[in-house]
């Protein structure tokens, strides 16, 4: 957890200055005074005590301190009000559908529990048909940190040449700039496609085919700091990419 930055409080120094002090001596000593019946005789122009020190300086301290303060006080409250508000959304009352139907326990370790909801989609094109569905999970409402999300589109090829259309489906990179890398063990063919930037923006994608089914399981977002952004650890969004896909891999239909 970021600690508040050094420096809020009242800094060395500040406060009121010591009081005054007189010199020893001031005052009149017992016996001392003019001669008796000596015209005009007194002590000489600006002898005596002290003047009393002025407040300015006192004044003027304080104010300046309180500026201080206000200034580095208005700054932190706003980071900090920013920094624990919650990056996650409350769950909808919807159910994922079989599709794309992940554990509690990998969603748990994904940080994405909360369910936002499915989307369906069907294409028809003569006996060709294409159904669609879209999954989505985020962090949990109250989370201030873990800024991420969990999607999930499940593509079902039906009709003449299902199963040959799907494996013929591209799982390869959409952008030669992504780098990727074929992955075992998940459905018949599957690639792992880092999704990291120059930015605290970063994730990955895992698509694979199964049977008649292509799937796209994209974990992505970053991590919120009190001052700036970091990005999600590669081996973290890589190993969430492929947990997900594996368990919806092992659960689709055959």
């Amino acid at each position: 957890m970021h600690q508040p930055p050094q420096g809020y409080g009242q800094g060395p120094g500040y406060g009121p200055p010591p009081g005054p002090g007189g010199q020893p001596g001031y005052g009149q000593q017992p016996g001392y005074g003019p001669p008796q019946g000596a015209p005009g005789y007194g002590p000489p122009p600006g002898y005596g005590p002290p003047p009393k020190k002025k407040k300015t300086g006192l004044i003027v301290g304080l104010v300046v301190g309180g500026v201080v303060l206000l200034g580095l006080g208005i700054p932190g409250g706003i980071f900090a009000s920013e920094y624990y508000s919650s990056v996650g959304k409350p769950p909808v009352s919807q159910q994922p559908p079989n599709e794309c139907k992940v554990s509690p326990e990998i969603l748990n370790k994904t940080v994405t529990n909360s369910f936002q909801g499915v989307r369906e989609n069907e294409i028809v094109a003569g006996d060709i048909v294409t159904k669609q569905y879209g999954c989505s999970w985020a962090a949990p409402d109250g989370d201030n940190v873990h800024d991420r999300t969990l999607q999930v589109m499940v593509y079902r090829h039906e009709g003449p040449d299902a199963e040959d259309r799907a494996a013929k489906s591209s799982v390869g990179s959409a952008a030669p700039s992504e780098r990727q890398q074929q992955v075992q063990g998940i459905g018949q063919k599957a690639v792992l496609v880092s999704l990291d930037t120059e930015s605290a923006f970063s994730g990955a994608e895992l698509r694979f085919t199964q049977g008649v089914y292509v799937v796209l399981v994209t974990y992505k977002g970053w991590d919120k700091g009190f001052f700036t952004n970091s990005q999600i650890p590669p081996a973290e969004s890589a190993e969430a990419a492929k947990s997900v896909g594996a368990e919806l891999a092992k659960n689709l239909p055959k």
